[in-house]
């Protein structure tokens, strides 16, 4: 049965009337394939019909599709990593660059683990969940199912660009749940935004757009996708640490956009000079404790930075006092006075008392509700997890594929979650050394601290692990131990790639420039140069040129150049003809004497390096 039997719009997947047209879309049926994707009406599986191209990014694309046995419209994610494979025009199947092969499988497991944990969380209401998944193609696809609706983005845009605070506090407690739930599984998101937040049209908000964490980060192997204003600090640096705080920072930027209608400042631009104005600044009318606690969520430090979805609830539906801002950013509680003793007018003390009396049993009846349906949610989600090693997508969780390695961990993300729960909790306590292998060394950092002696060596180029991940650990787990004695701890964490991409330069002033460096770890020397296209005080070349490495292991060091202007000696002659362009230097530090600009457009005046 093919799309012309089931006569659907292959844009919408919406029937078609009597002479072949959609009424909901203008997509036409004879519309040419985009490739390398997947051609529109392709059959996967024997079941699913795929149509239009929905999005793409360094993971993979996205489809709209329609399955056959349960009549409805699905989402076809297909795993496509286009800076490692392509497909040859005419065929479906995926064609993997050799020299990219291991790449690719790595990514293709993480890819798989992250679908089988989202499978899990199903009965979340407000995540949306792969419901299948299998190979072919050489390729991986995990379905969706398709939610009717619109982005948070285009939803703004029909109310005025902004919501209230009473608004936005009744939409969002929902999502704040499964996120929090989601995180307790291991996953994080890493790509909040407007985009990826959808308001159903039953009113309903649910979270889209989960994907693998490499492509979430700047310097990434894959493409990147990363939100301009969401992403946080930590994202664009391969030496920061990235975590739960990682989605907090999103979802607070979330809530400045919405209640400001303003879009939040890139965070690596606030990492050399933080200009982000606060909300309440921006509209009077945002509560100035809600205000203070999104800036909270938005620190450029993560370690300053709220650590948990939890913890951001807590703090924006915690009883809000009165309190002021000083000039360096800290705050001040006003505590609530007394009942004065002098006679007060016995109606109006009655009535301020009886006020204050419901206002705080609401508030205690509303943080109630929240706490017992997290617990409730937990117990659905993950009661039965551990009886179970296979992914819980119904009838297909039985996926394999020969094409995919699976990393050497044996735990799924969940299991690791709990057990990361019961070692922070227990150590110093118990006696028995808990496994360690596969989980986050700074979120174990402080509690193995108080109970082990611990030594810590980096590995680079791990592709097992990602950077900040223990990779083995000295003492077995399941050893009995003396908390007490505080026995040494050897541990060898993940220090992820030893060789950094060069970030682009382009328009960049030498300050702004200098400090993208600093956050991804590169090593760097400036030298000045006069250049007659480049305003002076921005970089105008490296030694490297962008996109490619610096190896960290044998300190290398990036030679920026930053331009000087015009140089002044110069003539202003110009000649009557037009010839090409001279060819920049290969390496700017092999002769400064001739090297030239790579904006250089006049060949008859060449830019030279300022006299050191």
């Amino acid at each position: 049965m093919d799309s012309n039997e089931l006569n659907l719009c292959l844009g919408c997947m919406n029937e078609l009337d009597e002479n072949g047209n959609c009424i909901n879309c203008s997509y036409g049926n004879d519309i040419p394939r985009i490739q390398p994707y997947l051609a529109a009406g392709t059959i996967l599986d024997n079941r699913y019909l795929v149509g239009r191209l929905l999005t793409y990014n360094g993971e993979g694309a996205s489809y709209i599709g329609y399955d056959k046995v349960a009549h409805e419209k699905v989402v076809v994610r297909e795993y496509f990593p286009d800076t490692f494979c392509t497909r040859s025009r005419g065929s479906d199947v995926v064609v993997v660059n050799p020299d990219c092969l291991a790449k690719y499988k790595t990514y293709m497991s993480e890819f798989a683990e992250v679908n089988k944990t989202l499978s899990r969380l199903r009965s979340l209401p407000n995540i949306v969940p792969a419901v299948d998944m299998f190979a072919q193609n050489n390729t991986t696809y995990a379905i969706y199912p398709y939610v009717e609706g619109v982005s948070l983005k285009k939803f703004l845009q029909s109310n005025s660009g902004r919501l209230s605070w009473e608004m936005i506090k009744k939409l969002f407690p929902p999502i704040f749940t499964s996120l929090s739930l989601a995180h307790n599984a291991g996953i994080i998101h890493r790509g909040i935004s407007l985009e990826n937040i959808i308001v159903t049209t039953k009113g309903e908000l649910k979270i889209i757009g989960f994907c693998i964490s490499s492509i979430r980060t700047s310097t990434s192997e894959l493409t990147p996708e990363l939100y301009s204003g969401y992403a946080a600090p930590e994202q664009y640096s391969s030496l920061e640490w990235q975590g739960t705080w990682t989605d907090v920072y999103a979802i607070s930027a979330v809530l400045y956009r919405m209640l400001t209608g303003c879009v939040p400042t890139e965070a690596y631009r606030r990492i050399g000079n933080d200009d982000l104005i606060a909300p309440v600044k921006v509209n009077p009318e945002i509560p100035a404790s809600i205000s203070h606690i999104i800036m909270k969520g938005m620190s450029v430090k993560s370690e300053e930075r709220i650590q948990s979805i939890t913890e951001l609830v807590t703090r924006l539906f915690e009883q809000q006092t009165a309190f002021v801002e000083h000039e360096k950013g800290a705050t001040q509680t006003i505590p609530v006075q007394k009942p004065q003793t002098q006679p007060v007018p016995k109606a109006k003390n009655q009535e301020d008392e009886q006020s204050e009396k419901i206002k705080s049993i609401v508030i205690v009846a509303l943080a109630a509700f929240f706490v017992l349906l997290a617990i409730i949610l937990i117990i659905i989600v993950f009661s039965g997890d551990s009886d179970r090693q296979t992914s819980s997508i119904p009838p297909r969780t039985s996926y394999t594929t020969t094409t995919t390695t699976t990393p050497s961990q044996d735990d799924s993300v969940p299991e690791e979650s709990s057990q990361t729960s019961a070692t922070t909790s227990g150590l110093g306590e118990g006696s028995l050394v808990p496994k360690l292998v596969g989980m986050n060394y700074k979120a174990v950092k402080d509690s193995i601290s108080s109970s082990f002696t611990v030594i810590v060596t980096e590995q680079y180029d791990n592709l097992d692990f990602q950077k900040g991940y223990i990779i083995s650990q000295s003492i077995e787990p399941g050893v009995s131990y003396n908390p007490n004695n505080r026995p040494e701890l050897k541990l060898v964490v993940s220090a992820g790639p030893s060789k950094l991409v060069v970030p682009t330069f382009t328009n960049l002033a030498q300050d702004i420039y200098l400090e993208i460096l600093k956050s991804e770890g590169i090593a760097y020397e400036t030298k000045t140069m006069y250049s007659s296209f480049v305003p002076e005080g921005v970089v105008c070349n490296t030694s490297v040129a962008p996109g490619g490495t610096v190896d960290i292991t044998k300190n290398e060091i990036l030679i920026v150049y930053i331009s000087l202007g015009v140089d002044p000696a110069t003539t202003t002659t110009t000649t009557p003809t037009t010839t090409t362009p001279a060819e920049p230097a290969d390496d700017p530090t092999s002769d400064t004497s001739d090297t030239s600009d790579s904006q250089t457009t006049e060949p008859a005046v060449q830019d030279t390096p300022a006299t050191e």
